[in-house]
Order: C-alpha cells, then sequence, then structure tokens
C-alpha cells in the first residue's frame, strides 16, 4: 500500500532528482526534522487518550470548560460529545509552518487518510473491546477529523 506518491512533496523531488542513486524518505526526514520532532510525531500518530466521565478523548485536546459545555449542548449525547471534544481541522496542525509553494489542497486530504489510518489501528490495538471510529471529513471547504466511541 503506497500512502502517498513521492511527487506530492515537491521539495523531496527536488533533492530526489539532485541525488538520484541514493536519497530516499530516511535521507529527507535526516535533512528536515531532528530526534525530537521524530518523537513528538509518534504521538501525533499514537495519541494518549484520556475517560472522564466514560468519555473517550483525546489528552492533547482536552478542556475541562469545553466538555462541560459539550455535555450541555449535546444534552449527554456520548457519541456527540466525544466528536464534538475530539473534533480538530487538519490545516490547523501545521498552519505555523505553511509553504507557499505547495499545494495543501492536496496534502491535507492525505494527511487526513494517513492519520485515519495510524489512529483507527493504534485504538484497536489499545482497545480492542471497543468500537472506537475515526472519522475524516470535509465541511466548509475544510477537512476535520475526529474520533468517537460507538456502542
Amino acid at each position: 500500500m503506497e500512502l502517498f506518491k513521492d511527487e506530492t512533496i515537491k521539495e523531496y523531488m527536488e533533492y530526489k532528482l539532485a541525488n538520484p542513486q541514493n536519497f530516499s524518505w530516511w535521507n529527507y526526514v535526516n535533512i528536515k526534522a531532528d530526534l525530537q520532532t521524530a518523537l513528538a510525531f509518534a504521538k501525533f500518530y499514537y495519541p494518549e487518550i484520556i475517560e472522564v466521565d466514560n468519555y473517550f478523548l483525546l489528552k492533547d485536546k482536552y478542556n475541562d470548560d469545553l466538555l462541560e459545555k459539550w455535555k450541555v449542548s449535546c444534552q449527554g449525547d456520548k457519541c456527540a460529545v466525544e466528536k464534538m471534544m475530539n473534533l480538530y481541522e487538519l490545516k490547523d496542525f501545521f498552519h505555523i509552518n505553511v509553504k507557499d509553494d505547495e499545494d495543501s489542497s492536496v496534502q491535507t486530504p492525505i494527511l487526513g487518510d494517513i492519520l485515519k489510518l495510524f489512529w483507527t489501528m493504534s485504538f484497536k490495538q489499545r482497545f480492542p473491546s471497543r468500537n472506537i471510529s475515526v472519522q475524516v471529513y470535509e465541511e466548509w471547504d475544510s477537512m476535520f477529523i475526529t474520533v468517537f466511541e460507538t456502542e
């Protein structure tokens, strides 16, 4: 299974064309990132979960006040609360480091599909007896990801 075509990342292709015999994604990562970034991505692709009042919540997205507001707004509907608490706009993960010459409208849906794949695998491995659903969808000209438990 190919996650995406090499040509999706223009800069990678430039390096590869300059070094046709010996350039790989591992070389690209070595140029672009450091060990701390790699470790941070491990948490990004395998997010930590907390359970508060029986809600399945992404730890890095959690906020006490927001949970209380969504519990009221969603009338305690567990699935709806989790969908909203865990909702994230994909482009916001990297809004600080956006390159003008890259086509984010192509790359963002690819990121969504990859996150969905890894999150789904990680939740199945950690919570094998639970029905955890990861959804990526487009709305208001933007891509979103969320995770929630179904009965």
